[in-house]
């Protein structure tokens, strides 16, 4: 394990609160999964390598990229990022370049917004709660322990969770040929509402479906995407 620093305060437009960073192999993570309790189901499917761990909780007031490339609020990475306990964004996670870092929450995620538009992987131990999730891509690994909760959940061209342990919750809006028997989950607890009632009409097309690229484009950008 190498302990790296971290800039406090103002960090490439970001804000962070303090957290213990380092970088930890393969073996170090494997060895932590296994002490958490993630089930090797799960972390088999991630890449081997170097990630950067945060031992504790930790809040982001801003976006948290998984792109590779784009400035993010704890640096480089290898692999990706494992959180050893709570994470909270005030903005967005997202991806939309392939080579798309690794995520993995080992208590819950809170996020503003959840966009993938490429090939992440995101594992969350816990429960995860947003306003807005959507998801446009396949080659990708989504794994969520507990609940995944959103006001909006949006998956597009055959994108589902590979897992939800627990109940996915929110309005959906899926391709015709995707039910919610596709989307991994315990169990689903769909509103009624459809999603082109909750979204600002700069996220929809002009039939009033939503499009893709601005939902993105909106929320990576930190504007409004759910009606007042």
């Amino acid at each position: 394990m190498r302990e790296r620093g971290l800039g406090v305060g103002d960090s490439w437009g970001y804000t962070v609160r303090v957290v213990e960073l380092s970088e930890i192999s393969w073996d170090e993570a494997v060895a932590l999964f296994k002490e958490r309790g993630v089930p090797e189901s799960t972390w088999e499917n991630l890449y081997e390598g170097e990630y950067v761990l945060c031992a504790g909780d930790a809040v982001v007031e801003g976006n948290f990229p998984l792109n590779g490339g784009d400035e993010h609020p704890w640096g480089d990475y290898d692999i990706g990022y494992i959180v050893d306990g709570d994470l909270t964004v005030a903005g967005c996670v997202y991806d939309e370049d392939d080579g798309a870092a690794a995520l993995v929450v080992l208590g819950d995620l809170r996020a503003k917004g959840i966009s993938i538009a490429s090939d992440p992987k995101i594992v969350v131990k816990g429960n995860t709660e947003v306003d807005v999730l959507f998801a446009q891509y396949t080659d990708k690994y989504l794994d969520f322990g507990g609940d995944l909760r959103g006001a909006v959940q949006v998956w597009l061209d055959e994108c589902a969770p590979d897992r939800v342990g627990g109940t996915l919750a929110g309005a959906l809006e899926l391709p015709s040929y995707l039910g919610v028997g596709d989307l991994g989950a315990t169990s689903v607890a769909r509103a009624d509402v459809p999603v082109g009632e909750l979204v600002v009409a700069d996220a929809l097309d002009d039939e009033g479906k939503v499009d893709g690229e601005a939902l993105h484009n909106l929320l990576i950008g930190g504007e409004p995407v759910l009606r007042g």
